[in-house]
């Protein structure tokens, strides 16, 4: 079994068969050079957790690009196209019919939605379950199997997509594909921890003899300094309070006046 990325993807060596009645439904089953088509996703973030995935009502998978890397969008609209194309070149053959390209264009249910402006592709996917029981494997970068359920919505994750065939139903038809695999990216570690706040303590637990003695230690110009600092806080000191005087002798003449 192969799987390829997307990007080594050659769409014309996808092959569709004749569709055949599978129930109430056709069936029309997509291979790649005669095997399962097993389309690997680049690395995508979950936009929802995979609990809420298990028990959302289509148990789709919900991502969206790392960055801003449309190449992976791209190839899946490439493949919509082959999908209409292939259908409208093979409808008299399949169902003796010949229906207008338009027409066919019309039935076909695309997966992905357009991308509106300064917005990231958003994709879904399918998981599978059979009673509430998830069927693809979910692993972590050690290959340690995991439950989907305990994957939190922002995580990093590559999916390996099986891309079954297509369905048809009376009023329209689609793509039917589903996640096969999960792997789960472990979260990046920063090279550098850095403390935004300070957190340096620059008191040396010295007592205040210890700090008499350091000052004879210091040379006259850092000495004057010192001084000259001291000074300028007594003269500050000095005008406060003589504000604060003034102050207290204007209170008093405006409660005579």
């Amino acid at each position: 079994m192969s799987v390829y990325r997307h990007t080594e993807l050659d769409l014309k060596k996808i092959n569709y068969k004749k569709p055949e009645k599978q129930g109430l439904v056709y069936y029309s089953g997509i291979d790649y050079k005669n095997e399962p088509l097993y389309l690997q996703t680049p690395k995508l973030i979950l936009t929802k957790s995979g609990l809420q995935t298990i028990e959302s009502k289509n148990n789709n998978l919900e991502l969206e690009p790392v960055n801003n890397d449309y190449s992976f969008y791209d190839t899946l609209l490439n493949l919509d196209e082959l999908n209409v194309k292939r259908t409208f070149e093979n409808n008299k053959e399949w169902f003796d019919k010949d229906i207008p390209l338009e027409v066919i264009d019309n039935m076909y249910k695309r997966n992905n939605k357009p991308v509106k402006k300064d917005s990231k592709p958003l994709f879904s996917f399918k998981v599978p379950l059979i009673k509430e029981k998830v069927q693809c494997q979910v692993f972590d970068q050690k290959k340690n199997t995991l439950d989907l359920k305990t994957i939190k919505e922002g995580t990093e994750c590559i999916c390996i997509l099986h891309i079954k065939g297509l369905k048809f139903l009376k009023q329209h038809f689609y793509c039917d594909c589903y996640v096969s695999q999960i792997k789960i990216m472990s979260p990046r570690v920063e090279k550098y921890m850095i403390i935004e706040e300070c957190m340096i303590d620059d008191d040396n637990g010295d007592n205040e003899e210890n700090k008499e003695e350091d000052i004879y230690i210091l040379d006259d110009n850092i000495l004057n300094e010192i001084n000259i600092q001291k000074r300028e806080e007594q003269k500050k000191i000095d005008k406060k309070n003589e504000l604060i005087e003034k102050i207290s002798n204007l209170q008093k003449e405006l409660e005579n006046l």
